[in-house]
């Protein structure tokens, strides 16, 4: 009996993302999806626009795996306890699945089609979730939150790329997890000494870094 092009599809993306795990995204091609699911190049055609259409189909499942390992298990309910638990988490996720990480972050669409709109969904639910907790660890909400949150999970996301390339030690003996718990923990102290307008926040505010100093420094 034929496959329908759902179980193709689904095979496709599988055998898809076994190229991708075991050597890695420039090892995938349609030809080599084809031969290991038994079908023609063509009925790959049939199924995805193109190759960069089927790495968005295993894209999403990274997406989507990402999201269970971030928040599948309970985070603790103290907003900071639990951000530096999804830092950890991250981190956890990209070191036990660099290839898969790497591919979601770095590959580049040779095409100019834009994401479908299933995809940039998951992208929009990992991303406002993370931003839900940051926001409750941050202790407020808005643009200058959101700001924070995008640094400081741009910061995370740095440490991890530098560790997956076996760079970090470049820049510090710190291990990867260590460093991404240090930078969560002094982030979120700066982010609130910054908003505190009382003689606490103002004593723990670098000297020069306050509003309009870089245009004081510059008169």
């Amino acid at each position: 009996m034929a496959k329908s092009h759902d179980d193709l599809r689904r095979d496709a993306v599988a055998v898809a993302r076994g190229l991708v795990v075991g050597e890695g995204t420039a090892a995938l091609t349609v030809r080599r999806v084809a031969e290991a699911i038994g079908c023609s190049v063509g009925t790959i055609y049939n199924i995805f626009a193109d190759l960069d259409d089927l790495i968005v189909h295993v894209a999403a499942t990274v997406l989507d795996e990402m999201h269970g390992a971030l928040f599948a298990a309970p985070l603790p309910d103290e907003p900071v306890a639990a951000l530096r638990d999804l830092a950890q988490r991250y981190l956890a996720f990209a070191v036990a699945h660099p290839r898969l990480w790497t591919m979601l972050f770095e590959y580049t669409t040779a095409s100019e089609r834009p994401m479908p709109d299933w995809h940039l969904e998951r992208i929009a639910r990992l991303v406002a979730d993370v931003q839900a907790h940051a926001a409750a660890a941050l202790d407020g909400s808005g643009a200058d939150v959101k700001a924070s949150v995008d640094v400081l999970w741009a910061s995370v996301h740095g440490i991890t790329a530098l560790a997956l390339r076996g760079k970090l030690g470049i820049v510090t003996a710190e291990s990867a997890g260590a460093l991404a718990d240090r930078l969560v923990v002094t982030f979120l102290a700066g982010a609130r000494a910054e908003r505190d307008p009382g003689p606490a926040g103002r004593a723990a505010r670098p000297a020069g870094r306050g509003p309009g100093s870089a245009a004081r420094a510059g008169r």
